[in-house]
């Protein structure tokens, strides 16, 4: 055989060899390491991901230095290096053995405690529409949950041993989120019932509600307000409500006395981060909440009852929430998104160890409740969304447009008519998508990245870009994209906060004046949300003295705006306004619960969403009398519905076509029951 000669020679003289094996039993014990007790601390799979390639590069490292300083290495050897020695072979083989060894006990141990539980499933509602969350008595006999068979969403109390159903709070207005206080008194919920939404409390056998708490939501036209009151929002003894309150940088956990009425403040989130679905614990010393900021990393959080510093207890990547604690306070559940099949699965925590367990896979669970009997509750819901087209004055059907699978809101005619810009959650994440009207055919614009979310897209006027909102660098600001599929540039540094209107988030959308000279959007003001204009170019970003404003749209050109408010001589109620930005000259239009409005380009109509309750709003017309450039319109009638959902579906969005003859607009179909599931322990 011939003798190893020039390179090889020289490699195995210097021990490089000798160095790569014992290198790669290294890296490979202590990425094994790193894949199962990250996970165990809270790190996320990037963090392995970041082990892996540090294993990776510093391979040509480890070789190079090998080279170099080796001072072992002998100049004038008479004996051919071998590749390996004993000690290499040893190293090696007791650092691969480690490895697998921490492989075999960690994951083996996970796999054998986090093997989903042989769980019995079984429904206990089976209604038409929506049922969001359940709440059981005390004794686990009977259960309070909310529902839309008779339009809007009301309360009701079921006895699991059968009878009939006891509705308990109810009307014209949305009622939600029951929770059974501890001593079985008083069902705590929600309610937009035209003065905001707020925190009351009903007799479990019905009868007039009482005011717990304001949230500082207007009324539910973000989603983001079913979660200020979690699954445990009473004390143990009863006598305190933790809620959550909208501020003008997010959302606060509080706290009330009932009796008092006295608040104490819980916690101060970092600007655009929500605290809610808090749940104070049986024990009563602790409240576990779940935090979430505009974009990962999320989590679930533990307070103190009596305030404090949160602590974290899960936060990864993915979105953790609605705890709900055990009955022995020593494990919460909650719901994730971590799993393979998308999230919505229950898992739940030990709260001294941290360590997680996965309950169900591929379940669609939301807002799991466990009774004082061990049985849990959940709700399982769907909602999907898709474009209809109507023609104005026609008695024909809807035409649907669009049925793709996610959620399609903030639909926008391009002024040429052919096509509409959309944004769409069907990759998990919000993107902009275009329909084309005559093939319907529908293809991606933009590509946000993982945990990224783009928003809300407007047409400019010469149909060649499209500004909508995303938060690409961190919190969400103003975007432009040519259609030409290249790389969005950001328009502006200012912070746009989404209020955690995660779907619709029409309340904030950008418009492009039909001139093409002017964008506007709305933004935090010294009084509240503020009307604001910038120059296409991304300069003259400027606050106008439109203030407290709802929804807006431009009428005509871009010095008059139509607009929606609350009254400032705070009479309650929605006021649409027309404006006239370089006079402040105001016109009332209507009186209403008007949202996501949009006016007809050719200034004749204003289209908007309006009910008493967020799952009973439909579409409605105002007619408007032609106005000179100098003049602001004027209402020339009475509105007129157009949709006529309730209950199992209703609207939101709609947009005008060039013409003004046609409209489009988002049909939201939310269909839900609740499920019982007994075995756990």
């Amino acid at each position: 055989m011939a003798k190893d000669t020039g390179l090889l020679v020289e490699l195995k003289r210097r021990k490089v060899v000798r160095a790569a094996v014992v290198y790669v039993a290294a890296a490979f014990a202590t990425l094994e390491f790193a894949d199962i007790a990250f996970p165990r601390i809270g790190l996320s799979d990037g963090a392995v991901d970041m082990v892996l390639w540090a294993g990776l590069l510093g391979f040509p490292i480890a070789l190079a230095l090998a080279w170099f300083f080796d001072l072992r290495a002998e100049t004038t050897s008479v004996r051919s290096p071998g590749w390996f020695s004993a000690p290499a072979l040893a190293a090696a083989t007791i650092l691969v053995a480690l490895g697998v060894g921490a492989g075999m006990l960690w994951g083996g141990g996970d796999s054998a405690n986090n093997a989903l539980p042989a769980l019995a499933i079984s429904p206990l509602t089976t209604t038409v529409g929506l049922n969001l969350s359940g709440s059981w008595s005390p004794d686990g006999s009977q259960i309070a949950y909310d529902y839309t068979l008779n339009g809007t969403m009301d309360i009701a109390v079921s006895s699991l041993g059968g009878g009939e159903l006891r509705l308990v709070a109810g009307g014209p207005n949305d009622e939600l989120m029951p929770r059974w206080s501890p001593d079985g008194s008083k069902i705590a919920f929600i309610s937009d019932d035209g003065s905001g939404m707020n925190v009351y409390w009903v007799p479990p056998t019905g009868g007039s509600r009482r005011k717990v708490a304001e949230t500082h939501f207007l009324y539910l036209d973000r989603f983001t307000a079913i979660g200020v009151i979690g699954s445990q929002p009473w004390s143990p003894d009863g006598r305190e409500l933790v809620f959550s309150r909208l501020e003008a940088t997010g959302l606060a956990l509080w706290k009330v006395e009932l009796l008092s009425g006295e608040e104490t403040r819980l916690t101060t989130p970092a600007a655009g981060a929500l605290d809610l679905r808090a749940a104070w614990s049986h024990d009563g010393e602790w409240i576990a909440f779940m935090r979430q900021p505009g974009r990962p990393p999320f989590g679930l959080y533990l307070i103190s009852a009596t305030g404090g510093e949160p602590i974290p207890l899960v936060v990864n990547q993915s979105l953790n929430g609605s705890p709900n604690w055990g009955l022995d306070d020593r494990r919460i559940l909650f719901t994730t998104t971590s799993t393979p099949n998308g999230g919505g699965d229950i898992w739940d925590v030990d709260v001294d160890t941290g360590e997680l367990r996965q309950l169900t896979n591929g379940l669609g669970a939301s807002t799991p409740i466990i009774s004082s009997t061990g049985r849990i509750s959940y709700s399982r819901w769907s909602h999907e969304a898709s474009f209809y087209r109507m023609e104005l004055g026609s008695a024909e059907e809807h035409q649907p447009i669009s049925l793709s699978i996610g959620n399609n809101f903030s639909a926008r005619f391009s002024p040429s008519g052919e096509q509409i810009a959309f944004q769409s959650s069907r990759q998990g994440r919000t993107q902009i998508w275009l329909h084309d009207l005559a093939t319907g055919a529908e293809t991606q614009l933009t590509y946000p990245a993982e945990g990224i979310g783009d928003r809300t897209p407007d047409w400019s006027p010469a149909g060649d870009e499209i500004v909508f909102l995303s938060n690409r660098e961190g919190p969400f600001q103003l975007w432009v994209t040519g259609l030409d599929g290249g790389t969005p540039r950001r328009l502006s540094e200012q912070v746009i906060p989404m209020d955690g209107d995660f779907w619709v988030n029409a309340r904030v959308a950008p418009r492009w004046s039909s001139d093409g000279s002017t964008i506007a959007y709305l933004a935090p003001g010294d009084e509240g949300t503020t009307l604001w204009l910038i120059d296409p170019d991304g300069s003259n970003a400027r606050r106008t003295d439109i203030g407290v404003v709802l929804r807006f749209d431009w009428y005509l050109d871009s010095q008059r705006i139509v607009h929606t408010r609350n009254p400032p001589d705070g009479s309650g109620g929605i006021e649409m306004i027309a404006t006239d930005l370089r006079t402040g000259e105001e016109v009332l239009l209507l009186k209403a619960n008007a949202s996501e409005l949009s006016v007809a380009p050719d200034g004749s109509y204003v289209a908007y969403n309006s009910a008493d309750g967020h799952f009973s709003i439909n579409r409605y017309i105002l007619p408007l009398t032609p106005a000179t450039a100098d003049q602001l319109p004027r209402a020339s009638g009475e509105p007129e519905q157009i949709t006529f959902g309730q209950g199992v579906w209703h609207v939101h969005g709609g947009a005008w076509s060039p013409d003004s003859k046609q409209i489009v607009y988002t049909k939201d179909f939310d269909r839900g029951n609740l499920y019982v599931i007994d075995n756990y322990r």
